[in-house]
């Protein structure tokens, strides 16, 4: 086992990082998938969305699976999904057997932030955790700036598929470094177990985690519209090439890192988490508006800014305070439970329905 925690946290944070390169593994190659299946941008947007179905269902029981398993064990048994998923999309032709592989990836995906969230309260409960927690928080930005920037050059080298090869690879990899690498907190006994039975009722009678999870829900929605959506927009509406505009979609998860952090400092110095984000809206409201009004390079770059610094902020201040508004401890795994399904429909909403009005109008000026 390793002692560092930080070592730990790093180790928890590639896994993150993984099952949103899986995700988003889609994105730069969207236009070679959807000339290969014969199908168009829209149908090939589903093939993002539905990794998220698994969220929606399993967001919920999650915080019951980590109670019952373990966050160990339950993180090791995501990686295998990971790798599994990715096997099957690797060797699939059809698009409803890629929708139906795509579902089993997103199952990592729809519990790795909650297991995420209670390695990181059992290594820093003795002290402030929210600058992990924060950091937790941007492992979407870093997969997004690594899956913009290099997988389009690895499928022009090896191929459609090996994108989805390399990740079972580095899936199973991460599995067995979690296995041999990684301690936990002790399973509870049966009768903490059934005492948690009533959680998840207790948890949305909280009006505060209500409103936290319409805040992460509309986050979401706003968030992985664009990321999905961004180098179409550039390439259609701006004329961009297709390696600038990845290359500009790729500056968007560089932007976000650091302002996970700077939200888990300040919430910690200043316990001001719903003034953070209730501002951070109001930036990711402007640079929304301004989208489809850009006319250069400079601009380009700030609204890229300004929509990564929002949405990251807006992100890890939910997280940062979802446990803060509990009244009881025990609560706290089907409050981010609730939180996470409201964050999993706002990614499964998204890009469609922006694909869908760009296609209604001809335009991604009104859709944005």
């Amino acid at each position: 086992m390793v002692r560092n925690r930080w070592l730990k946290f790093l180790l928890l944070y590639a896994g993150g990082v993984l099952v949103s390169l899986s995700q988003l593994k889609l994105v730069p190659i969207q236009n070679e998938l959807g000339s290969e299946l014969g199908v168009s941008l829209s149908t090939v947007s589903w093939l993002m969305s539905i990794f998220t179905v698994s969220g929606i269902f399993l967001a919920v029981p999650g915080g019951a699976l980590v109670t019952r398993f373990g966050p160990k064990k339950l993180l090791i048994g995501l990686m295998g999904c990971l790798a599994i998923g990715n096997i099957w999309e690797g060797i699939s032709t059809r698009f409803c057997s890629l929708l139906l592989s795509r579902a089993l990836e997103g199952i990592p995906f729809s519990m790795i932030i909650m297991v995420g969230i209670v390695f990181i309260h059992f290594w820093f409960q003795e002290s402030n955790s929210g600058i992990p927690t924060g950091l937790w928080g941007t492992f979407s930005a870093l997969g997004s700036m690594l899956a913009m920037n290099l997988f389009k050059p690895l499928v022009q080298a090896y191929g459609l598929r090996s994108l989805w090869f390399l990740i079972a690879g580095l899936s199973v990899l991460l599995l067995c470094l979690f296995f041999f690498l990684l301690d936990e907190p002790k399973n509870q006994s049966i009768v903490e177990q059934k005492r948690m039975s009533g959680s998840f009722k207790k948890a949305i009678e909280n009006k505060s985690i209500w409103l936290l999870a319409l805040a992460q829900g509309c986050m979401a929605f706003i968030l992985f519209a664009f990321i999905n959506l961004y180098p179409q927009i550039y390439r259609q509406q701006y004329g961009l090439s297709e390696s600038l505009a990845n290359s500009y979609t790729g500056y968007f998860g560089l932007f976000g890192i650091p302002f996970g952090a700077l939200a888990g400092y300040l919430i910690d110095r200043t316990k001001k988490g719903q003034v953070m984000v209730f501002c951070s809206f109001l930036l990711m409201l402007a640079a929304t508006f301004w989208m489809g009004y850009l006319s250069s390079n400079v601009t380009f770059i700030m609204q890229l800014f300004a929509l990564s610094a929002g949405a990251s902020l807006s992100s890890s201040c939910v997280m940062i305070l979802a446990p803060k508004v509990v009244k009881q401890d025990r609560l706290i795994g089907a409050s981010v439970s609730f939180i996470n399904l409201f964050y999993y429909v706002g990614i499964f909403v998204g890009t469609p329905i922006v694909t869908k009005l760009s296609e209604g109008d001809q335009s991604w000026q009104n859709s944005t």
